[in-house]
């Protein structure tokens, strides 16, 4: 009999234990495919954030025209700084007053004069935002430098903690899972144990008798791999218009079709040799 057609009786002969195997294996590519996504969002966050000016330079307000545009040119020769933006007096007035239109008391009292020119300075990483904050301070035109460093800082931990718990679960529970598929095989194979002896007695070869169960393996992990991405995707279906309003102007939605491939594939790929090798495991320790 054709080996996959015998690991599909083998499936339909006891399908309580069929149907744990493959649960377990979906819940794991549930949360392996929710985890990507998640991690591949929160760097998308923060490259976003990367992009915003996080370093701001106010200058003196006696500061002439030709040391602003000094310190401007200074920092764009940087190799780490990203964009640089000027802030001009009178600009600052037209901020300053779009803020406060509703208070008519506090627009009559400040002119552009008194608000100082700033400069604004992002960097390609986010590392190097500590060294810009430095390089604006030790410039002479440059009273005071404004940086936001623990919102940066708890930004990053954020983001490198979703990594690492992410990369735990996910490696926790796919061992959970090869562990599961290999007890319930072991079953089977236990079960059949005469039979293998029969059969490995009348010469049959070592993949003739472990082609069955590697083929079982390989469908609870196909199956599970393709139910576990479908609940992700029609999670994330659900959550998407909630995702967008969340998110505000931090633009991640829609994700392009090429991700979810990559990771379907990926993901497939790994639970597929994941069940195969819980198969033959399971029939090399009764073989033995």
């Amino acid at each position: 009999m054709n080996p996959f057609t015998t690991a599909l009786t083998n499936i339909r002969r006891s399908p309580f234990q069929s149907i744990t195997a493959m649960a377990i294996t979906a819940v794991t590519l549930f949360v392996a495919y929710s985890f990507s996504l998640m991690i591949l969002g929160t760097q998308q966050i923060l490259n976003y954030f990367e992009t915003r000016p996080q370093v701001i330079g106010f200058f003196e307000l006696d500061a002439s025209v030709a040391e602003i545009n000094q310190v401007s040119e200074k920092m764009r020769q940087k190799t780490y700084v990203k964009d640089i933006q000027l802030i001009t007096q009178e600009e600052a007035l037209a901020t300053y007053r779009d803020e406060n239109r509703d208070d008519p008391l506090l627009l009559e009292l400040v002119t552009a004069d008194i608000l100082p020119a700033s400069i604004e300075v992002s960097a390609d990483e986010i590392s190097a935002l500590v060294q810009v904050k430095n390089d604006l301070t030790g410039l002479d035109a440059v009273e005071e430098v404004v940086f936001q460093q623990d919102i940066i800082d708890s930004l990053t931990n954020w983001t490198t903690s979703v990594r690492y718990i992410g990369i735990a679960t996910v490696v926790t529970l796919g061992l959970t899972s090869f562990l599961i598929i290999t007890a319930l095989i072991s079953m089977k194979v236990t079960h059949r144990k005469k039979a293998i002896q029969v059969m490995s007695f009348l010469g049959a070869s070592s993949w003739f008798i472990k082609a069955p169960f590697f083929f079982e393996g390989v469908i609870y992990g196909l199956i599970g791999s393709l139910t576990g991405w479908g609940v992700m995707f029609a999670a994330l279906l659900y959550l998407t218009p909630w995702l967008k309003e969340f998110l505000g102007t931090i633009s991640i939605l829609p994700i392009p079709w090429e991700v979810f491939a990559i990771q379907l594939s990926i993901g497939t790929l790994i639970t597929i040799l994941l069940g195969g090798f819980a198969g033959t495991t399971a029939v090399k320790r009764m073989m033995k």
